[in-house]
């Protein structure tokens, strides 16, 4: 079935759909337009063989009010949750801009690195946006450089709230996916407890990490060996990565990346304020390269 069958097609007698944005192993996203309030909006189609299982149906249903609540000028926000037929899709707020992931990967086909400002300021938006959620009663489960949106304004937006907690197992079982999940996983994850905010602080540990060093801290060719990296194997010297990161940002990468929960950060907020207060004490840019 052509990738982009949908084009040109009306969702729930509204969206017209544009243009395919990209795919993953659990959703297309689309840019469409809003014909009732005549405005670009993204859509994200669940794949069917999702929306073929009862238990995802029931976990689509009972997390679209949680996330739809969700207000914050960095989390993508959500308009609607719907399906026409077996068909399951979200209306969110477009952005435009790249992915954090993108800018990563463009920045190293380039043979640069992000400045350390840049990293600090992005991912204190994203600490900010996951305080908020923390304090709302929902965690991300999944925050990756591929989740994170820097908009035209230099703004980090974080997306895909609930899409972790809506698919459940299902991500783990996904082709393609599970070893891109382990990059970012914490320790009690993969021991398969229950995540609170700071198995989140975890996963923006492994961003900031990738952000400022070009690659996440542990690699493996397989799901297996990488959670057995994330349990046990120490946090790679960020300074091997990219020379001369101060004291200060070192100090927040390794405490954010602690294997026990209890010597992490203990809340976004909490770590959102060590990323500021280490933002202050940087030195002028000068002629370090800085990414656009």
């Amino acid at each position: 079935m052509p990738a982009d069958r949908w084009v040109g097609q009306i969702l729930g007698g509204r969206y017209q759909i544009e243009e395919l944005l990209g795919q993953g192993g659990m959703s297309s996203v689309y840019r469409a337009r809003d014909l009732n309030l005549r405005r670009t909006v993204a859509v994200k189609l669940i794949h069917p063989h999702l929306s073929d299982n009862e238990e995802f149906v029931r976990r689509f249903e009972s997390e679209a009010t949680s996330i739809a609540r969700l207000h914050h000028s960095n989390i993508v926000e959500v308009y609607d949750l719907n399906h026409e037929g077996g068909q399951f899709y979200m209306v969110l707020q477009y952005v435009e801009g790249e992915t954090l992931q993108s800018r990563i990967k463009r920045a190293n086909s380039e043979g640069r690195q992000l400045s350390i400002r840049e990293c600090l300021r992005c991912l204190r938006d994203i600490c900010k946006a996951a305080d908020y959620a923390h304090r709302n009663g929902m965690v991300h489960r999944d925050i990756k450089p591929a989740n994170i949106m820097l908009d035209a304004h230099g703004s980090a937006i974080l997306m895909d709230f609930g899409i972790a907690r809506i698919l459940g197992q299902q991500q783990h079982t996904a082709t393609g996916v599970v070893l891109g999940t382990a990059l970012y996983m914490s320790p009690e994850q993969i021991q398969g407890q229950h995540p609170d905010g700071r198995s989140d602080i975890y996963s923006i540990g492994v961003t900031l990490f990738e952000a400022l060093g070009g690659r996440p801290p542990f690699e493996a060719d397989s799901a297996m060996t990488l959670m057995h990296m994330h349990l046990y194997d120490p946090v790679p010297d960020i300074n091997q990565r990219h020379p001369g990161i101060p004291e200060k940002v070192r100090v927040i990468v390794n405490r954010a990346l602690e294997k026990d929960p209890g010597r992490r950060f203990q809340s976004c907020a909490e770590m959102a304020a060590a990323l500021g207060d280490a933002l202050k004490y940087l030195p002028a840019e000068g002629n370090r390269a800085v990414a656009a």
